[in-house]
């Protein structure tokens, strides 16, 4: 019953914030400079064509008007029509939306075990040749943005040393599977098609490694610190002094309490990457939900902007929550001090 309250808590936190992007993001797409009506239709197209198009868009009204007849169509699912691909942004969305969450799972994935790893191996090597390298790649990894090792491993593994493939999610001459999920993996394992599995995963290895350089060097950075200090607290010298095995120790003791940090980091980290994703995708040509805001912004197509932003916002949401779900269940105490200060 408490994990329920917590988690229904963080929930009504998390629709409150989605509230308040929606009307940020709407005002910020009717500010910017730029006539939609004209931009879609290009310069030479009649006024009275431009002004018809307006109409139907809305545009001739007031703002709160605007924002409530686009708020009513999201609430219904109906997120209005495209300007750039003259189809429902829904459609879009479902057709995008796959290749981005696969590339930001195996960023993420690649990121929490790498970057624990790395933390945990140079907390054990404390103030050793491999703790300074650890902490000098982390340093690296931090002010170096992702779009720079985009290029950096699309000239290296891509034409100096051409193992991977860079561009799109499949090789040529390849069929993709029936779009099922929209995630090409799991797709093609569901057809039982275990080359074009090994070649999807293929394609995701550099954007996907690009992505997550910044938040691997955080959570090895986040992970190293938290077993340090961890180290030498009382319950692990109690439990060396009651001769309990080192194994043991590092496993039951030190690491689970460490991990609490860096999953609360990870979190936030995993849903930045939809964020980092523009630049990468346009890099590798990864035909994903962020290319497609990108190109959208571009034409200033307001329903896909505003539908796209509003969309990673809920997955930040979502993410954060379950984030939440586990650090609670890793540290009680957190879900108990919620508790005790909504009582």
């Amino acid at each position: 019953m408490r994990s329920i309250r917590f988690l229904a808590q963080r929930l009504v936190y998390g629709f409150m914030v989605l509230i308040g992007l929606s009307v940020v993001i709407f005002l910020i797409a009717r500010v910017v400079p730029g006539d939609p009506a004209r931009m879609a239709l290009g310069p030479r197209a009649p006024e009275e064509v431009v002004q018809r198009l307006r109409e139907e868009m809305g545009l001739d009204k007031p703002l709160y008007t605007q924002y409530f007849m686009w708020a009513g169509g999201v609430l219904r699912g109906d997120l209005g029509k495209s300007l750039v691909t003259r189809r429902p942004v829904a459609q879009d969305i479902q057709e995008f939306l796959g290749a981005t969450v696969e590339l930001a799972l195996f960023a993420g994935t690649f990121m929490a075990t790498a970057g624990i790893a790395f933390g945990v191996l140079s907390a054990k090597y404390n103030n050793s040749w491999v703790d300074n390298t650890v902490r000098l790649l982390s340093y690296l990894g931090i002010v170096t943005p992702g779009f720079v090792f985009a290029v950096l491993f699309l000239l290296l593994f891509g034409y100096v040393w051409p193992i991977l493939p860079t561009i799109g999610r499949l090789s040529a001459g390849i069929a993709p599977p029936v779009p099922i999920t929209g995630l090409m993996t799991v797709d093609s394992l569901l057809e039982g098609k275990p080359a074009v599995f090994w070649d999807a995963i293929k394609h995701m290895v550099l954007p996907g490694v690009a992505m997550s350089m910044s938040g691997l060097a955080q959570q090895a950075r986040i992970t190293r610190s938290s077993m340090i200090d961890n180290v030498n607290k009382d319950y692990v010298l109690m439990a060396r002094s009651q001769g309990i095995s080192e194994r043991k120790i590092f496993l039951k003791y030190l690491l689970k309490p460490s991990l609490i940090p860096s999953v609360s980091v990870l979190g936030l980290l995993f849903a930045s990457l939809f964020g980092s994703a523009f630049l990468i995708e346009l890099t590798f040509s990864w035909p994903g939900i962020s290319r497609y805001c990108m190109n959208a912004m571009l034409a200033k197509d307001l329903n896909a902007i505003s539908a796209v932003v509003l969309l990673l916002g809920f997955i930040v949401v979502i993410v954060n929550t379950v984030t939440d779900a586990i650090v609670s269940v890793l540290d009680p105490r957190i879900r108990l001090g919620q508790e005790q200060k909504s009582a």
